[in-house]
Formats: C-alpha cells, structure tokens, sequence
C-alpha cells in the first residue's frame, strides 16, 4: 500500500513538474510574440514619422545644414525617440540632398532624397526657347515650318560631382547597366558615372521605362530606335549624340560639349549645349517647358 501511494506521488509530481513546464513554455511563447508585435508597431511609427518628414522637408525652402532635433514619445509604452534632419545643397544651387532618421530605444530607421532643378537663368531660358547653345545652331534648314524657338545663350552645367557617394552622404547608383535598364527600366533614382573615358551607350532599339536623372562625366550615345517612355533628364560633361529614329517624348538635355540630333527622331522637353547643337535631318521637335521643374528622386534607404 505505501509503496503504491509512494508511486501515485512520484507520477504525480512529475505531472505537475511536466505542467508547470508546459506553462513556462506558453508564457515565454506568449512573452516573445508580444515582444515581436511590438518591435514589428516600432518599425512602422519610425517608418511612418521619416517618410512624414521627409515629405513635408521636400516641399520647403530650407537653408543648408542639420535641422534642430526633434524629441518624441511614441505609444504605448511613453518611448523616447529623435527624429534628426540634414539638408546639403551643391554649391550651385542645383542639387539638394535631403535625408531623415529616427531612433528609438534599439530601433532605427532613415530615408533620404535627392532633388534636382536648374539655376534660374537656365528655368527661364527653358520655358522661352527648346534649343539652347553657346554656339549658332546647324542646320537649322531642318526645323518645321512653325519653326522651333532656339536661343545663343552661355550655358551652366550643373555640378554633378555633388552627386559622388561619400561614407555619410548615399546620393546615387554609380553604374547603370543596359542589361538591368532591358530588364527592369529606371527606377526614379539619380545616377552618377564618373567614367569619363567611355561613353554611356544606350543600345540600338532599346526600350527604356521609367524616369530618372542620368550625369555622366563622359559622352552619351543614344544608338537608333532607341525609345522612352518617361521623363528622363540627362546631363554630360561631354557630347550627347541622339541617332536616327529616336524617342524621347519628355527629357532635358543639358551637356558641355555638342549635342546631334540624327533624322526621323521624335524630341519633346529642352536641349542645352555650352558648345552647339546640330540637327542632322528633319525630326519631330517640341518645346516642352514642364522639363525644367524639379525633379525628385523617390524616397530611398541606401
């Protein structure tokens, strides 16, 4: 009989033991969702709050330098969190690079921006004239009939080296491959080529989606049949060279060297040469002033 009761005790202590761990078990589980489901609501307040500045920063005139931080408490829990902001300009007024970040407790989260607008000489220049340049335009037996407005005037190139990636500063992708722009187009960031010994080429017959800022210390070639679908805006610090039968509903060309514009090419938006611009054929022109507003690039982490 004792050595019965004895072995009742024995299982049933162990069943509590085994129920005791079952409820640790089911507590630490429970702890550690919760634990989850909080750091996933942190994630988005912080996203939240960087996008809510940095859009409200995006549509101000701001002077360069590091805004005042902002301290916050987010709920529940009364967490301290900061929110910090940078505006930086080049020094030409061109570019303006904006970048947000908020931290809280072991979380953190940053978006930042670039911005791209001409000087306003060249604003107004643009929404007067389509063609642009330093030197006398040729062949300007090409133009139609209703003519296109053209224009000798000195042209800035904006300073694209601001755009160079620094340890603390992400402002653009630094290649851009014609296999990835086949596939997947421009995605609305900024790109920088510092290659000035090869010419961006975009290949015969391509099909660009998307728009984009494109600087390049080099050349541009855009080889026959090439295409685009949105606006785009390219700048070079060498000659831009548009082959025969070209698309390009919307852009803003700006390059310090000559700009070709071949035959049978359809061209709508603002050309600007600090050397000269020569029209090679008869090609649809059309004066698109809108090009020269600014342009954003999208919302971005790194």
């Amino acid at each position: 009989m004792n050595n019965c009761r004895g072995n009742i005790s024995v299982v049933l202590l162990g069943i509590g033991l085994f129920l005791a761990a079952v409820v640790n078990l089911v507590m630490v589980c429970v702890t550690r969702t919760t634990q989850l489901e909080m750091e996933d609501l942190r994630g988005r307040q912080l996203r939240l709050l960087c996008s809510s500045a940095i859009t409200r920063l995006s549509q101000k005139t701001l002077e360069s330098g590091e805004c005042t931080p902002v301290a916050l408490t987010l709920h529940p829990g009364n967490v301290p969190a900061t929110l910090v902001s940078k505006v930086t300009y080049s020094d030409d007024g061109c570019f303006r690079y904006l970048e947000t970040s908020v931290e809280a407790e072991e979380q953190s989260h940053n978006l930042r921006q670039v911005q791209f607008q001409l000087n306003e000489e060249m604003q107004e220049q643009g929404r007067r004239f389509m063609l642009i340049s330093r030197k006398p335009l040729i062949g300007s037996e090409f133009l139609s009939e209703e003519g296109i407005c053209t224009s000798t005037e000195e042209v800035h190139i904006p300073q694209i080296e601001f755009l160079k990636n620094t340890s603390t500063a992400k402002l653009s992708i630094s290649d851009l491959s014609m296999e990835d722009v086949k596939l997947y187009g421009l995605d609305k960031r900024f790109y920088y080529l510092s290659n000035a010994s090869t010419p961006l080429t975009f290949s015969k017959n391509l099909k660009v989606y998307g728009t984009s800022v494109i600087a390049t210390e080099g050349s541009i070639i855009l080889e026959s049949g090439c295409q685009f679908f949105d606006k785009v805006v390219l700048v070079s610090k060498g000659n831009i060279t548009i082959k025969d039968g070209v698309k390009l509903p919307q852009v803003l060309l700006v390059a310090y060297g000559k700009v070709t514009i071949g035959t049978g090419c359809q061209l709508g938006g603002v050309v600007f040469s600090d050397s000269n611009i020569e029209l090679l054929g008869s090609s649809n022109l059309i004066h698109d002033a809108e090009v020269v507003a600014r342009f954003s690039s999208a919302f971005y982490i790194l």
